[in-house]
């Protein structure tokens, strides 16, 4: 198997995986599924963060007792979280926006280049001045969308509409990132028609290879 072909692949099963997880997500929180599943299921999310986390601390033993303090408090509170899932469940959704919000929205202020920017820089090196401004406004437009989704996500939680939230948190989210992105590379053909075109895939190797960056430049 070729590298590409070995790369697809892995996307696929990613795809299909989340789509799984989606669905059961939906089920155990809307259908009644037993709470031990949908308490399982909750802590997926977490359990990747708490992956990623490790991978990337730097001072590992520190962070793997972290971990291992939070899993003994998981075992402890055992039963609240089967009773109150749904609640992780929303903490995780509201927080990843808000917090995504938070990542693009401060690189907006004075003194700071804008994220998209930032990445529009990692693939292309130097940027004229209508594409730094159109860029800059990408960002605002980004920050705005997460902002809209944890509002969205409060309101509908917190309104007590538990199967309209269950829907966007589970099914729809991933779709609306989705059109975003559509959506952005439709506006940049029509505001950039000789600027050189660069696919969602390249930017997502952009925004992959910044994070490496940091890390590779942070102090051990």
């Amino acid at each position: 198997m070729t590298p590409d072909a070995r790369r697809r692949a892995w996307v696929a099963l990613a795809v299909v995986l989340s789509a799984g997880f989606a669905i059961l997500a939906h089920a155990s929180i809307i259908e009644g599924i037993p709470p031990t599943v949908g308490a399982l299921l909750s802590l997926v999310p977490l359990a990747m963060l708490a992956f990623w986390a490790l991978r990337r601390a730097q001072h590992r033993a520190i962070a793997l007792v972290v971990v291992a303090v939070a899993a003994v408090a998981i075992a402890c509170g055992w039963g609240e979280l089967e009773r109150h899932f749904p609640s992780l469940f929303f903490l995780e959704h509201a927080g990843a926006n808000l917090v995504l919000a938070i990542i693009f929205g401060r690189t907006l202020a004075p003194g700071h280049e804008a994220l998209c920017t930032r990445f529009a820089r990692l693939l292309h090196g130097s940027l004229p001045p209508e594409v730094e401004r159109y860029t800059r406004k990408v960002t605002v437009a980004w920050t705005i969308f997460f902002i809209a989704l944890f509002a969205l996500s409060c309101a509908l939680y917190f309104g007590r509409f538990l199967a309209a939230w269950s829907v966007l948190a589970n099914i729809l989210s991933p779709f609306l990132i989705a059109g975003m992105f559509v959506v952005e590379y439709a506006v940049r053909i029509r505001a950039l028609p000789h600027w050189e075109r660069v696919g969602i895939l390249s930017g997502i190797r952009a925004f992959s290879r910044h994070f490496a960056a940091a890390r590779a430049g942070a102090p051990r």
